[in-house]
């Protein structure tokens, strides 16, 4: 009896070990909960849809596009409505868009002035919109819209209607906000109650009035519906900074350290550091300036005074420090953050052409973007705007005289397989290249002529700036070596080498110039392809340890069950039942037990 119980234990637990821990059921609970957040990405309103039919009116006041009063009667009205379609017809105008566009809007204003429910709630918006809301700023329309917003430049804008008791309330908010930004970034409205098309789109398909967003060319940053409790001005440009802080990747400095780590890892671009108050209006301007220079500025901001201190030690927030070194200590150099978004662009411009920057990779049309460069051979570890320090001085000396030249450093080792296209470089050496012929620089057809400006030569600044003047002019210079690079540009870049990075820093560089669809897409597959790498990976391991933990249990309880047997033996006789149903139930129990114990 004793070894069919223990029999009867052991065939239970091999079965309950071979149920399936992932079937088909689970596999199609998984695939459409991806589906779903698929699904949602994909029914998301951006603002980027194609325009309604709303939009062929362009706000425009239907009475005037058929040319009539508003008092005409209905028969007024089909009489203009047969007018206008016959001049504007597009078969009388044929190759004729704007023809067409007239046409179009005609007929839309027709099938709303001809009915006469249509008719009564248009003259009732009419009268609505008579008291509008005034305002400052730059009035968008569906005409308008490509012409301004899509131009590039950074755009706040309101979506609104006039009778709103919100956006009646959020008017003078609005027009504070517009003076102080004024200058900074672009501000502009746009009337839901005239231009529904481009207002719906621009709101997007969940958002009410008044709503806020702030758009970059045609790529929306940011969109927020502001409630009645929500309404201020420092408010509306906090949310503007933190919008800019996103779509430029601004980083947030907490520390020295931080600093450090910034300053270390974005050695092949100009840093710079906003040290003020989060969120303000200069931290704003600073951001709109910097913008312009994205990605070849890299940009950071701290609202700790020790940070700033500990790279200047008397600086006075506001202020923007510029590293142009590879450590925190080498020369910074500092601006004041009061500064308007004009002036901050000029001063963040002049501190390109006081940085030299290594030649790797991916950058040289970045770099050498003139079609002079002197490049500067030093060693593998050196700093480069400290060895180049009199290539970037005799860059601006030589500017004057209207010769363009773009400085850089190229470390010698690390960079060999390019220097050996030159012949015998040494350390200390100066590159003089000229892009010369008639081919794009972006195609890499350009042939290049070089000059070898050995180490005695170029380290005196003023005979360099008349031998890189020489050689401009005439083509040639004394005691200097002359020749062409075999293959030009594509032989040259080709033979470049990407600067050391950690594969996690190349990771996540990559993952930060996604889009925030691209980046879901990415979050998604990859959840997906754990779930399942874990459940088909992970069932084996599961069910050897399950199947070992369940045959312990059955050992212990064997054990047990022979002491068990034993002690009834030396005392008293036990009864047995021979019934099945107790031998069930008492299987049963047991397997209780041991879920149980499992879990």
């Amino acid at each position: 009896a004793e070894g069919e119980t223990s029999q009867k234990k052991k065939s239970k637990s091999e079965k309950k070990n071979t149920e399936v821990f992932f079937d088909q059921k689970h596999l199609l609970w998984f695939g459409g909960i991806c589906v779903f957040l698929l699904l949602i990405r994909v029914g998301y309103d951006d603002g980027k849809g194609k325009a309604k039919q709303d939009d062929l009116l362009d706000g425009q006041d239907l009475y005037e596009v058929l040319e009539i009063k508003k008092t005409s009667s209905d028969k007024d009205v089909k009489k203009a409505y047969h007018k206008l379609a016959m001049k504007w017809h597009p078969d009388k105008n044929p190759n004729c868009e704007e023809c067409q566009l007239k046409f179009q809007r005609v007929a839309r204003a027709y099938e709303v002035l001809s009915d006469p429910m249509k008719r009564k709630i248009y003259d009732k918006e009419q009268k609505l919109m008579e008291s509008a809301i005034k305002s400052n700023t730059v009035s968008i329309t569906t005409s308008n819209y490509h012409e301004l917003v899509k131009s590039g430049d950074i755009w706040l804008i309101q979506v609104y209607v006039d009778w709103n008791e919100f956006c009646q309330h959020y008017a003078p908010v609005w027009e504070e906000v517009a003076s102080r930004l004024d200058g900074v970034i672009s501000v502009g409205r746009v009337n839901l109650g005239r231009d529904k098309g481009l207002g719906s789109r621009l709101m997007g398909s969940k958002d009410t009035v008044p709503s806020i967003a702030i758009w970059d060319g045609a790529t929306e940053v940011r969109r927020v519906r502001f409630q009645f409790h929500d309404v201020s001005v420092d408010g509306l440009i906090k949310f503007v900074a933190q919008a800019m802080r996103e779509r430029f990747k601004v980083k947030e400095l907490k520390d020295a350290r931080d600093l450090k780590t910034f300053v270390s890892d974005n050695r092949n671009k100009v840093r710079a550091v906003f040290v003020g108050k989060a969120g303000s209006l200069e931290q704003v301007s600073f951001i709109a300036a910097a913008s312009k220079f994205h990605p070849h500025l890299a940009l950071a901001i701290t609202s700790k005074l020790s940070v700033g201190q500990s790279a200047w030690e008397g600086i006075k927030p506001p202020a923007v420090l510029l590293f142009r070194g590879d450590e925190v200590s080498d020369e910074p150099a500092m601006i004041s953050g009061r500064l308007s978004k004009k002036e901050m662009m000029k001063k963040l411009n002049d501190s390109r052409y006081l940085f030299c920057p290594r030649l790797i990779a991916g950058n040289f049309h970045n770099v050498c973007e003139s079609s002079w460069c002197a490049v500067k051979v030093i060693g593998d570890g050196e700093k480069p705007f400290a060895s180049a320090r009199v290539l970037v001085k005799v860059k601006n000396a030589v500017k004057p005289a209207g010769l363009n030249v773009s400085v850089a450093a190229i470390e010698s080792s690390l960079q060999s397989p390019v220097l050996s296209s030159f012949g015998k470089v040494k350390k200390g050496d100066v590159l003089l290249l000229h892009r010369e012929g008639d081919g794009a620089v972006e195609s890499g057809e350009k042939k290049i002529r070089y000059w070898i400006l050995e180490k005695a030569s170029s380290e005196d600044e003023t005979s360099l700036t008349s031998l890189i003047k020489q050689i401009a002019t005439k083509g040639e210079g004394s005691n200097v070596v002359e020749g062409h690079v075999d293959g030009g540009e594509n032989a040259l870049t080709s033979k470049l080498v990407p600067d050391r990075v950690s594969f996690t820093q190349v990771v996540f560089d990559f993952v930060d110039n996604l889009s925030v669809e691209k980046q879901i897409i990415l979050y998604t597959v990859l959840l997906s392809i754990g779930v399942l790498f874990s459940f088909y990976v992970g069932k084996p391991i599961l069910q050897a340890t399950t199947l070992a933990l369940d045959q312990k249990y059955l050992q212990q309880d064997n054990q047990e069950d022979l002491d068990g047997s034993d002690s009834g033996k030396e005392a008293s006789p036990r009864h047995h039942s021979d019934s099945e149903e107790e031998d069930d139930q008492d299987d049963e129990d047991e397997d209780v037990v041991l879920v149980k114990k499992r879990k």
